[in-house]
Formats: structure tokens, C-alpha cells, sequence
């Protein structure tokens, strides 16, 4: 793995006037054996933001503030790519509102065995907090105005500005000029996200025809493309059933499926919570995060499904979907795990 900063000279960051827009991106790729450092899952900069993301309130855990970078990954630091590594298809990874993109690293780590080039960004101003390579760490920050449960502005500046980072980010890594560009096929890329993650990937393929396929996880869409919908291939991926006090996410997942004209797959897991998909899914049990998590909140969470086990049917399903569609592994997205049913 490696880290990336990309810088948007055309664009101008809505949230930091004056400044261009600017991302980091965590990256994923097939890597020599053996080489490389040991991987850490933040840097020392972002652990404190780390550990009170886990917290119903900053301390409650009395988790140290180092906790999140002392977790050591399976990527390998630096390392150089694989020797016959090349031809391998894009795919973009988005992370949920406030989140961080290393929250994805299971899922990215095991794309990136699969023969895929992975980048997850951090959407600054919109993620937890991101470090730039000169020492700034830009925090979140809440648009004016935003209530609450509004979801007016997630659809209109949020989801416009990651969705416009989705489509800049795709473009940047495909370039010749990108270290990692002889590994690639730039004719085939896919786009992820979890939460609004999920929303802003299905935007981005609305508007940028690089991408070839996309998933939403456990994301309820917004945006101008429940009105257009996508003539490519687009996975749906529920872990949190509907819910009746919020029949408008239930009502615009209906919506984009109805307007998916290419093919289509709408999976639900059956136990599933909302950040069963995420890397917390796999460190709530180490980090005793039951013991410091309202009861309620961790069934919305993490649901009923045993330690690990979100982790494994994401990396199943998105895996299996990304290989039947980017690399033509045929049937591979037909065989479902135990808790997961095809809906459509």
C-alpha cells in the first residue's frame, strides 16, 4: 500500500475558499512478496480522531489515543508491485459521512488480491480529518445550515463535491503520468462506497462513462441519478433492513433500482448492521466496543452477525461483482453467502 495526494488545479474546494480541492488516497495493488514495511492503519497524526470515532463520547472507552496507530494491516508498505502484475482494472472506494478511508482497508486489501488497483479516498472537509503530506490536518466540518436529519444538503453539496472527486480521482490514477500506470487497464475501472460513500458512487457513474460498474453499500442514494438512472453494471448491497420511521431511504433505494437498465443485483443480509461493512466490524471485538456502546446503537452498528463476519460477506459480494463485471470472471457474483438474499 501507499499513500497519494492529489490536487485539483481546476477546482476550487467549496468548503476552504481560495484553496484548490485537494485528496488523499490510501492505495491498494498486487505487491512483490515479502517486501515492503509493515502497514499501519493511520497515521500517528489521525489516531486521537480515530479512537473518538468509535466513541458514543470522546473518553468513554478509555481507549489511548494511539490505539488506531498501533493496528497493524495485511498491505505491506511501499512495496513494489508484483512482477506480473499488470492489466488491472481501477476500482475507487468511498467511505461513509465523517468517516476516514482507511475504514475500507478489508475490503481494499482483499480487492487488491483479486488483481485489482485500489484507491480509497478522504473527502476533506466531509471525512473525519485528513493529513496532508505538509503537516495540515484539515477536520471535519459541517456545512452551515445542516439540521439534524437534513438530508438536503448530503444531496446537494456533500454528494455533488465527493461525487466531483469520485470523477477527478478516476482520471488522475489513469494517467500516464501515475507511478502505478503500467499495472493498468485504464478501459476498466469501478467505484464503491459505503454510506453515502454508496450514493456518491452511483452519481460519479452517472457522470463520468470511465467507470464500468459500481456498489453501493448500505448507502441510501441521492442525487440526480434516482431521475436518470445507470445503464451499467450496479450492485445494492443492504445490511441494515428498511425501516418504517424512514420510508424515504427505502423509497429512493426503490427508486435507482427501478431506473438500473444494465445488469443489476440487490442483495440483503440478513443480521447485518449499517458499519457491518467497515473495518470497525472486525475491531469492536479487540477494542471491547460493546462494553462502551449503547445497546442500541451497536444492533444499528453491527447487528447480530458474529465478529468479521460483515467484513467477509462484503469482500464476497463486492469482490465477486467487481470480478464477474471488470475482470469477465463468469458466474463469480452468483453464489451467495448464507446470510445474504438476492432481493433482485
Amino acid at each position: 500500500m501507499r499513500t497519494a495526494h492529489l490536487v485539483d488545479d481546476d477546482r476550487q474546494d467549496p468548503f476552504l475558499p481560495g484553496r484548490p480541492r485537494e485528496l488523499m488516497a490510501q492505495l491498494w495493488y498486487p505487491a512483490q512478496q515479502g517486501a515492503g514495511a509493515p502497514g499501519r492503519y493511520v497515521p500517528d497524526a489521525l489516531s486521537p480522531l480515530v479512537v473518538d470515532s468509535w466513541e458514543e463520547e470522546p473518553g468513554c472507552s478509555g481507549l489511548p489515543g494511539d490505539t488506531a496507530a498501533g493496528v497493524v494491516v495485511h498491505a505491506a508498505e511501499g512495496a513494489p508491485p508484483a512482477p506480473d502484475a499488470g492489466g488491472c482494472p481501477l476500482v475507487l472506494l468511498s467511505p461513509g459521512h465523517a468517516q476516514y478511508r482507511a475504514s475500507l482497508t478489508a475490503l481494499g486489501e482483499d480487492l487488491a488480491s483479486r488483481g485489482f488497483l485500489v484507491a480509497a479516498l478522504d473527502h476533506p472537509s466531509d471525512a473525519l480529518g485528513v493529513e496532508f503530506p505538509d503537516g495540515r490536518i484539515v477536520p471535519y466540518r459541517e456545512p452551515d445550515g445542516l439540521e439534524d436529519g437534513d438530508t438536503g444538503d448530503l444531496a446537494t453539496r456533500y454528494l455533488r463535491t465527493r461525487a466531483a472527486d469520485l470523477c477527478f480521482a478516476r482520471e488522475r490514477l489513469a494517467a500516464p503520468g501515475f507511478w502505478w500506470h503500467a499495472l493498468l487497464d485504464p478501459s476498466r475501472a469501478g467505484v464503491a462506497g459505503h454510506s453515502l460513500g454508496g450514493a456518491a458512487a452511483a452519481e460519479a457513474m452517472r457522470l463520468d462513462d470511465g467507470f464500468s460498474a459500481g456498489a453501493d453499500i448500505d448507502g441510501t442514494p441521492y442525487g440526480e441519478v434516482l431521475r436518470t438512472g445507470l445503464q451499467l453494471p450496479f450492485l445494492i448491497l443492504q445490511f441494515t433492513p428498511d425501516d418504517p420511521e424512514y420510508p424515504e431511504e427505502a423509497a429512493a433505494r426503490e427508486r435507482l433500482w427501478k431506473r438500473l437498465r444494465g445488469p443489476r443485483r440487490h442483495l440483503l443480509v440478513t443480521g447485518g448492521g449499517h458499519a457491518s461493512a467497515t473495518d470497525l466490524d472486525a475491531l469492536a471485538g479487540p477494542l471491547g466496543y460493546r462494553e462502551f456502546t449503547d445497546a442500541e446503537d451497536y444492533a444499528f452498528e453491527l447487528g447480530s452477525l458474529p465478529g468479521g463476519r460483515g467484513i467477509e460477506i462484503t469482500r464476497m459480494c463486492a469482490g465477486a461483482f467487481f470480478e464477474e463485471h471488470l475482470l469477465g470472471v463468469p458466474g463469480s457474483a452468483s453464489v451467495l453467502p448464507a446470510e445474504v438474499t438476492a432481493v433482485g
